[in-house]
């Protein structure tokens, strides 16, 4: 049978592919600003408490910042959500190599610093809590049931623990 004069093949019209492009690459602009205000906030947040922080060079790291808490340096990974999913805030806890993703090991970061924005809550997970794990799911405030990451809310205190990196 054949198509009707004019019908598409099966492609999508350059005009709406336009439009489709557009709205995908502001869709990337958007969390790729969340993912900024949320290392602004992580560094503000951490020298406010008196760490030491600095930024690696370059964009090829594992981790977005190092740490340093008297002698021990820790690499930290920021990670940041705004929207609920489900209830629930889901954050992707997870590097890509090419188009495959994968979960940080301990060889690559010692910490996850995920900011939730829209509550200004901070979660600081040691790597073993997130390690062969793509993504990680958090309750607001006043869920119904006990939040299993609470142990980490505010968990600051653990950037001063002893089992740090420690040179000199």
């Amino acid at each position: 049978m054949r198509k009707p004069r004019g019908a598409s093949r099966g492609r999508i019209p350059a005009s709406e592919e336009s439009r489709a492009r557009k709205a995908a690459q502001r869709c990337g602009l958007v969390a790729r600003r969340h993912g900024d205000l949320g290392e602004v906030a992580f560094l503000h947040k951490a020298m406010e408490l008196g760490f030491v922080v600095a930024q690696p060079y370059g964009t090829n790291h594992p981790f977005d910042f190092i740490v340093q808490a008297g002698q021990k340096l820790w690499r930290v990974q920021v990670k940041t959500v705004v929207h609920m999913s489900d209830g629930l805030y889901s954050l992707c806890v997870r590097r890509t190599e090419g188009r495959k993703p994968l979960p940080y090991s301990k060889s690559e970061v010692d910490f996850i610093a995920a900011h939730i924005i829209s509550e200004d809550v901070w979660y600081i997970l040691p790597v073993r809590e997130v390690e062969k794990r793509l993504a990680l799911r958090f309750r607001p405030k006043g869920y119904h049931r006990p939040d299993i990451y609470a142990h980490y809310r505010e968990a600051w205190h653990l950037l001063r623990e002893p089992d740090g990196l420690i040179f000199g």
